[in-house]
């Protein structure tokens, strides 16, 4: 911004702080079928340590609805960095068993047994400030 700035200038800035799901480009085959968040200006991640007991994060993925974006809960953790906003999402967990536990296995249109779990989804600055733990932005889309 150019101007000539006097006492008591204010500028605000307002951002759309609703969540989003964004969708790479398919050139980036890694992230095909999966997604990101995206609260305003600030991206959103996974971290291993605030799922789920017994989840590990190459086992989940978002679970969808017509209004994704608008499933997500909302949640203020003082204690966290001073003070955060975490999304919390509906999600499935996978359990690797049998065939899939194995590199390779026949192709099934059946879709892999899962059970419901609650995502929780932190700003991406945050990660890795309590512990060494997996982390993950670009999220798969569940199997229906």
């Amino acid at each position: 911004m150019r101007r000539r700035w006097s006492a008591g200038d204010v500028i605000r800035v307002q951002f759309n702080m609703r969540p989003q799901l964004l969708e790479a480009n398919a050139q980036v085959v890694e992230n095909n079928g999966r997604l990101a968040v995206q609260r305003g200006p600030l991206v959103y991640c996974l971290e291993q340590i605030d799922q789920p007991e017994g989840v590990a994060l190459r086992d989940v993925a978002l679970k969808l609805g017509p209004k994704s974006s608008a499933q997500f809960q909302e949640e203020f953790q003082r204690e966290l960095l001073g003070g955060i906003i975490l999304l919390r999402h509906a999600g499935a967990a996978y359990g690797e068993s049998g065939e899939h536990s194995l590199l390779y296995f026949r192709y099934s249109a059946e879709p892999r047994k899962s059970r419901p779990v609650s995502l929780t989804f932190i700003p991406y600055y945050a990660w890795a400030n309590r512990t060494a733990t997996p982390m993950q932005v670009w999220t798969p889309i569940a199997q229906t």
